[in-house]
């Protein structure tokens, strides 16, 4: 058999994660296999393993290529953070990026199993950071924001940024994740705005 050139390990590679991508959030991180992956694309288990060493090595895999894709289609698509400057600015940069998830199957899948997984295993130190910086980076957006209104006096100087910002977060992430399971009998951006004005009454000047 003529060994494969780099391009097609590589196409193999990708084929792969995929796969696993959906097994993980279809059973669960725990219930999938390396057979499992192998069937899903037609290989055979030995293939698997010639790309991953072992089913840690293949999710720590899969989070550096999803989580740089998604960086390089934040950039692309949505406008710089720093001008979120007013409640609307807010909710439309949340939207966007909200949209950006919703509208692909893997993201779509990424962001479930993000939301799924107990990171806190020791088995995921490998990716313990990069997934807090995939974590984080939304909430470091919305500190900032809210930094900008208060200099501008359109929340109160004493406001507790720090909460806010994590009921901000909760907000989004919860009715994001309902819009993805189908469970959000509502616009995702008009609940979006209903919430985040109810937290930013409470700080308003």
């Amino acid at each position: 058999m003529a060994r494969k050139t780099k391009a097609e390990a590589e196409k193999t590679r990708l084929r792969i994660m995929k796969a696993a991508l959906k097994l993980f959030v279809e059973n669960g991180y725990e219930c999938t296999t390396f057979a499992d992956v192998a069937q899903r694309i037609g290989l055979t288990k030995g293939a698997v393993y010639w790309h991953f060493k072992s089913k840690p090595d293949l999710l720590a895999e899969l989070v550096v290529f999803m989580t740089e894709r998604h960086t390089v289609q934040l950039a692309r698509t949505l406008s710089h953070p720093a001008s979120l400057d007013s409640l609307e600015a807010l909710t439309a940069y949340f939207v966007q990026r909200a949209r950006l998830i919703i509208d692909s199957p893997a993201n779509r899948r990424f962001f479930l199993m993000v939301r799924r997984l107990d990171w806190s295993s020791s088995k995921f130190v490998p990716v313990h950071q990069r997934i807090r910086n995939v974590s984080t980076m939304p909430y470091a957006i919305v500190f900032s924001a809210l930094e900008s209104m208060r200099r501008t006096g359109v929340i109160r100087p004493d406001a507790d940024l720090v909460t806010v910002s994590s009921v901000v977060m909760v907000i989004w992430l919860g009715l994001l994740e309902h819009e993805i399971s189908h469970c959000l009998e509502t616009d995702l951006e008009s609940a979006l705005r209903l919430g985040f004005q109810a937290v930013l009454n409470v700080v308003k000047s």
